[in-house]
């Protein structure tokens, strides 16, 4: 029995007010959450967040979400991959340390939103077996959406560059981007040569950033997690990997709040290899390597001030 998952305050007054029959009545059924279905345990689990952790963090975050839609936006998504509850049924630690990173920084895990996405994949373990693991990735709407909750920056815009469009720097005293797109050239990956972000505030200023193929490319094989959706034609025709990169290394160089910060490192630190999961503290941790070693899981109700520890 996940012991975090029972309200003990409210199960106490519950067993003040009620007959000892009433009271074993109820605590058997908490006991028999596991017997149940996956995705019906899976779908009380996440009712219970709704109840006792969500309300919170989504408040600390300045979501303009309720946590009961919150819920229903992942369960619809876990309805939507089976690979997903496959992974809650053996690994439940890094399903909800996800869920929970995402509600934390104020994105929600919806392939629809595109803003955070709940990626399941197989992890090598230390005894050479695979274990089907859940890992967060930052969508580059999700890092957009985070920027711009800064009183300072009215709008971000993120573009392509192919060949044959006319495309100028300059930097110095008075930095500018100048990009003159040519439509009827073929805006294919193979013809990508650029991509650059602007940020502009509401004073009147802007910062930019401009990455080349070869940059992009850098980052990508950097990652220890493969990823095929770069310079991808029928996955990813919105090009939203290759502004992310470039998006990402403009925000490092601009002030941040909390939030982008956090966002920035777990982003980082998932890139680099490590997975999500909770500790036999019941804290989430983010472990460099592949190997995830068994903890007790009673609680997801960690903070991302915990990723350095």
């Amino acid at each position: 029995m996940n012991h975090n998952l029972i309200d003990w305050g409210k199960l106490y007054d519950f067993a003040k007010a009620n007959t000892k029959e009433q009271f074993l009545t109820a605590v058997n059924k908490m006991i028999k959450i596991d017997e149940l279905p996956l995705m019906e345990r899976f779908i009380t689990y996440m009712h219970k967040y709704e109840d006792m952790v969500l309300p919170k963090l989504l408040s600390n975050a300045n979501i303009q979400l309720t946590p009961q839609a919150f819920v229903q936006i992942v369960i619809n998504e876990v309805r939507k991959n089976n690979k997903l509850l496959e992974a809650f049924a053996v690994n439940k630690e890094s399903m909800f340390g996800s869920i929970i990173a995402g509600a934390e920084i104020g994105l929600v895990p919806s392939e629809l939103h595109g803003e955070f996405f709940l990626i399941p994949r197989n992890i090598k373990q230390d005894d050479g077996k695979y274990l089907l693991t859940v890992t967060p990735l930052i969508g580059y709407k999700g890092l957009a959406k985070i920027l711009l909750r800064s009183s300072e920056i009215e709008t971000i815009d993120a573009q392509i560059v192919y060949q044959g469009d006319k495309f100028s720097v300059k930097y110095g005293s008075s930095p500018s981007i100048s990009h003159t797109p040519k439509f009827e050239a073929a805006r294919t990956a193979a013809n990508i040569t650029h991509a650059y972000t602007v940020a502009h505030y509401k004073n009147g200023k802007k910062t930019f950033h401009v990455m080349t193929t070869a940059e992009i490319t850098a980052v990508r094989d950097m990652s220890k997690t493969p990823n095929d959706l770069y310079f991808n034609d029928k996955k990813n025709p919105n090009r939203w990997m290759e502004k992310k990169a470039c998006l990402i290394q403009m925000a490092k160089l601009m002030d941040k709040d909390l939030y982008t910060t956090k966002a920035i490192e777990l982003d980082s630190r998932i890139e680099s290899g490590a997975i999500i999961t909770i500790d036999d503290k019941n804290e989430i941790k983010l472990i460099e390597g592949a190997a995830i070693r068994p903890a007790r899981f009673k609680s997801v109700y960690g903070t991302l001030d915990k990723l350095k520890d």
